[in-house]
């Protein structure tokens, strides 16, 4: 469900018990749905030999999404799940011994019966009463939650749900999940009089879905068959890249070819919900800005820091701009609303743009599903420059990353005349550069002169969104812990280190990591950088690019290549190689590896290289990712080059004696 019915969720899981009346009700009469049951006596299902080689296995997943009206005329969205899971191995028991089962905003669970299925045939029905509940700290999404006890190999889980929530005119259902599935089923009724548009998601075009008109309803009806488990990649989004089914309202038999909730119009709902300030509200603001007593020039990032610094967000806390202002909270709408209020008092001309998170679904601007309208931000033409107003831990230009390289609805503000109203078009929101985000080593490694140790000087410079995993939450440690967390990031490049000195630079709460970068600086002594084995010294020169990510998977790649954001390493090593001795092999130092070639230079690279100045040696490695996406069907040209990086880790240079 989109932000624009309900704020960020972050579960707080409260046990309750459920409803003794829970058994009591059912789907009303008149539903397609309504008499369905599971049935009643049964054998366990025969599995090929391929599905019992699953640690589980989804044998039939049904879901039926019914909207219909009342006797008010009222309309309601009534659901049906049924579930059939096998569970072949300890690990298959594991994951599906407690069911958790969805429960949207503002609805209810009808029935809901499960039981089990051993190998033998023996059924046990599962008691109501081990059933319980998980809700939202703020009331909000939650869970029905059952323990399933007695699980042998073998056994299947069989549940049955029913539900009725307020009509919602957006939907998602995934069709795929992180285990195999032989039949997943999911249907979408309505009124005849309504039209429902569904697509199913992922594809590079989103594929259409077809009804059809049966006893005076629209049914959408998808079946899949066979459906692999959704595996965990390396640079993949797994959510997003599930195999899912959206749909909208788009047609009222009412209002004719008129199209429903069109971008058009969620631009000015989001018009009226964000600028829309009452009299009371305004003079709140007003005082708000003689509080604040901004500076003549750079108002909006005087704005961000001053609200930032002094506002927490709380999605209990409402959007009221007066209640806001006095409690120094607001729900993420609540936020946005407040500077959408400062910027208009300020005369700041700037566009409201409200998108997705793409690791869950990719904006779909050739869908006007206002399920993908769950995050705000605010972008400034004059600069070109973006502004997340519900999260404390970004200062303008930054914005999560997961927001960027995005499709988005940008709301604009326009006079006509006297009027103020709001003109909305999709765009897209630009991701940053990989020089932008630096993750940069400068090492000096010094050994001693009878070669037991080595002294290393580290300067380690982080910015943009490698910066921003740890400078906004620098100022929140205590300060005893502040010394152990930079040991940490030291110790990934030499894990055994003896500190002589360390220290951070930029380290206070706001600051912008693409103008000060977070810096780590740090002497250090080592004694397992150098290993002698008879006559030579071993040198482990890699150890000191830290810990690579590794792709040696042996599967067909799933997924295209999708990064969190563009990003540079830069890194230089410089040592002094002892009086009387050479390197064997300074050319495996030597490694120059891309994948997709432009007119300005590779997409991806690693390329390392060495100079030798008399007895002192210099390291130069360059790498970089700067493109978020990558298809496939190329996949071997990126493994390429993020195994380059990795197999660098493990360079051992060869000290030997001069002959």
């Amino acid at each position: 469900m989109s932000i624009l019915f309900r704020g960020r969720q972050v579960l707080t899981l409260v046990a309750l018990a459920l409803p003794a009346v829970l058994q009591a009700q059912s789907l009303p009469a008149g539903l397609s749905y309504s008499t369905y049951d599971w049935e009643a006596r049964r054998k366990p299902m025969t599995l090929t030999t391929t599905e019992a080689q699953n640690p589980a296995l989804i044998l039939r997943e049904l879901r039926v999404e019914e909207y219909a009206l009342d006797a008010k005329r009222e309309l309601h969205l009534y659901s049906l799940d049924h579930h059939i899971v096998r569970v072949n191995t300890s690990e298959g028991i594991e994951r599906y011994n407690k069911i958790y089962l969805p429960v949207q905003d503002g609805g209810k669970v009808l029935s809901l019966k499960a039981r089990t299925i051993s190998p033998r045939g023996e059924v046990v029905e599962i008691d109501a009463a081990n059933m319980k509940e998980l809700k939202d700290q703020d009331g909000g999404r939650g869970f029905k939650i059952f323990a399933v006890e007695g699980l042998e190999k073998g056994s299947e889980i069989e549940y049955l749900f029913t539900r009725e929530r307020p009509a919602n005119y957006f939907g998602r259902n995934y069709m795929q999940d992180e285990v195999p599935a032989r039949d997943v089923t999911f249907e979408l009724i309505t009124p005849e009089f309504f039209t429902f548009e569904a697509r199913r998601y992922p594809s590079s075009t989103s594929v259409v879905l077809r009804d059809t008109v049966q006893n005076e309803k629209r049914i959408v009806r998808l079946a899949l068959h066979d459906v692999p488990a959704a595996r965990e990649e390396t640079f993949a989004n797994i959510k997003a890249e599930r195999q899912r089914v959206e749909y909208k309202m788009a047609y009222s038999q009412a209002r004719g070819r008129e199209r429903l909730f069109t971008w058009a119009d969620a631009s000015q709902f989001l018009y009226r919900r964000v600028y829309g300030w009452t009299k009371d509200e305004q003079k709140a603001v007003d005082k708000l800005l003689k509080q604040m007593a901004l500076p003549a020039t750079n108002q909006v990032v005087a704005a961000e820091q001053y609200i930032k610094k002094n506002f927490r967000p709380d999605d209990s806390a409402g959007e009221d701009l007066a209640h806001v202002i006095t409690t120094r909270t607001g729900s993420e709408v609540g936020m946005a609303r407040l500077y959408a209020a400062i910027f208009n008092r300020l005369n700041i001309t700037h566009e409201l743009v409200v998108t997705s998170d793409r690791t869950d679904a990719a904006f779909d601007k050739e869908f006007d599903s206002w399920n993908y309208l769950d995050h705000f931000v605010f972008f400034f033409p004059s600069t070109k420059q973006w502004l997340a107003p519900g999260r404390p831990d970004y200062r303008m230009p930054l914005i999560p990353a997961e927001w960027t390289a995005n499709e988005a609805l940008f709301v604009r503000t326009v006079k006509l005349g006297s009027t103020e109203t709001a003109i909305g078009s999709t765009g897209f929101i630009p991701t940053l550069a990989a020089d932008q985000s630096p993750s940069d080593l400068d090492i000096a490694v010094q050994f001693a002169p009878n070669l037991d140790k080595s002294t290393v000087t580290i300067r380690e410079t982080l910015g943009g969104y490698h910066a921003q995993q740890i400078q906004p939450f620098y100022g929140l440690i205590p300060d005893e812990k502040r010394t152990e967390v930079l040991q940490e990031l030291i110790k990934s490049n030499v894990p055994d280190a003896t500190f002589q000195q360390i220290k951070a630079t930029n380290i206070e709460t706001g600051l912008n990591p693409l103008e000060k970068p977070f810096i780590v600086d740090a002497t250090v002594e080592s004694v397992a950088l150098l290993d002698r084995a008879g006559p030579k010294y071993l040198f482990k020169v890699g150890t000191l690019l830290g810990p690579q990510s590794e792709l040696y998977q042996a599967d067909e790649r799933q997924y295209d290549v999708e990064n969190d954001f563009n990003r540079r390493y830069n890194r230089t090593i410089t040592f002094e190689l002892p009086a009387g001795y050479q390197v064997r092999n300074l050319n495996d130092l030597n490694v120059d590896i891309s994948a997709g070639p432009t007119d300005k230079g590779p997409e991806y690279l690693f390329k390392s290289s060495y100079e030798q100045q008399g007895q002192k040696v210099i390291v130069t490695i360059r790498e970089y990712y700067r493109q978020i996406r990558w298809p496939k069907k190329d996949f071997e040209a990126f493994r390429g080059v993020v195994n380059a990086a990795a197999n660098f880790n493990k360079v051992v240079l060869v000290l030997e004696k001069k002959g």
